[in-house]
Parts: structure tokens; sequence; C-alpha cells
């Protein structure tokens, strides 16, 4: 018996010491924090435009629609460059497709060549010019017109630092109507923000008998981009 007593003794002992450890090991509570998002949002006069210019040609075979098509992206393509617009400013998307007959889709009457002509434009200034000139050179429409930044970056930078105004003073009016006081942050994640690039809507001129207005009006407005934080602010 006593040697069961001491058993038990010994083991209610070495119980005590693990958990006494295992408190010992345990990381001490964080302190509380507040959780506020933050976002900031900057409108910058953009300073680039793209424009979608189309060049739309038929013909009884394909090579002559090919041909026409060609001519014409030639001609637009020089006349832009005497604006100062270059080969490296311009990329092209060229498909061609069959036209049939009227009623009978059986027969092919001719064939279409459709090249979309996208062109930036790097003093956005000139960007009714481009519209004009590539319209008097031979293209048929113009159906997209976007305005954008060169270095976005900059601009989200500031973006960035209003988004983190935002979020502390959001804590600081929680802190003050909790009675707490904040010490620090815990943690900071920079969420997904945007650039929202602004496009005109259905933006389309289109060539009426070889003549086009002269001094296409253009309005660029503003561009917004907008950054988002989440920010946890330790309090006590």
């Amino acid at each position: 018996m006593l040697r069961r007593n001491i058993f038990l003794l010994v083991l209610a002992a070495l119980l005590c010491l693990g958990m006494s450890n295992a408190a010992l090991a345990a990381p001490p509570p964080g302190p509380a924090v507040i959780s506020v998002s933050g976002r900031g949002s900057v409108d910058v006069a953009p300073d680039m435009a793209t424009v979608n210019i189309g060049i739309v040609t038929t013909g009884k075979t394909a090579q002559l629609a090919q041909a026409e098509n060609a001519r014409i992206a030639s001609d637009v393509t020089a006349a832009l460059g005497k604006l100062g617009i270059f080969s490296k400013d311009i990329q092209t998307h060229y498909t061609m497709s069959p036209v049939y007959e009227k009623g009978d889709y059986r027969k092919v009457a001719g064939y279409r060549a459709s090249n979309t002509v996208t062109v930036t434009v790097n003093d956005v200034d000139k960007t009714g010019k481009v519209i004009d000139t590539a319209l008097s050179s031979g293209a048929t429409d113009v159906n997209g017109l976007s305005f954008g930044l060169k270095d976005v970056k900059s601009v989200r930078n500031s973006a960035l630092q209003m988004a983190v105004q935002d979020a502390r003073s959001k804590a600081d009016a929680i802190a003050g109507a909790l009675g707490v006081n904040i010490i620090g942050i815990q943690n900071v994640k920079e969420g997904g923000g945007n650039f929202a690039r602004y496009e005109m809507a259905n933006a389309r001129l289109a060539r009426m008998d070889g003549a086009v207005a002269a001094d296409t009006p253009v309005s660029a407005g503003t561009v917004e981009v907008e950054a988002d934080v989440n920010i946890d602010f330790q309090i006590q």
C-alpha cells in the first residue's frame, strides 16, 4: 500500500510539472486589434490615347480585297507617320471572310478584308487629328477610343497613401469611441484596387463619300486610379 501511495504521489507531481511547463511554453495572448479598410482615389488627366481604326475592303477575289486593304493601310500608316506616330505605336489585326450572295449562302459573291489598326497616341492633343487623318486617308471607321496613363505606378502610390490615411482615420474614430489607444500596427495588406481607363462609349465615326469633317473634337476628361488597404491596428 505504501509503495502504491508513493507511486501515485510521484505520478501526480510529474503531471503537475508537465502542465506547468506547457503553460510556460504557451505564447502570451497578443494585443487586441481594430481591423479597418481604407480606400484612396486619384483623378488625373490622361497622357495617352488608344484609337482603333477600321479598314474594310471588298473584292471579287480574296487577292483583290487584300490588295486594296493593304494599299489603304499603307496610306493610313504613312499619313500617321507625318504626325509623329510610327510603327512601334501601331498594331494590326487582319481577317478575311467570304461574302455570300444575298439570299443564297451557298454561293460566294466576293471577299471582305478587315483590318483593325490600333494606334497608341502619346500626345492626347493629337487624338482628334489622328482620327481625321486616318479617315481622310481611306480608313472606313473608328470603332474604339480610350484614354489612359503611361505611368500608372506613381499615381497608384499616391492613391495608396490616401488609402492608408483613410484607414488610420477610421481606426482613430473607432478607438476614440471605444476609449482605447492605438499602440501599433499588427498587419497591413494591400487590396486589389483598380485603374479605370476612361473609354468613350460607342465611339464610332465613319467616312462618308470619301470626306470627313475636319478637327474632330475629342475631350479626354480624367482617369481614376484607386487603391485599397486592410490594416490591423493594435490597441490597449
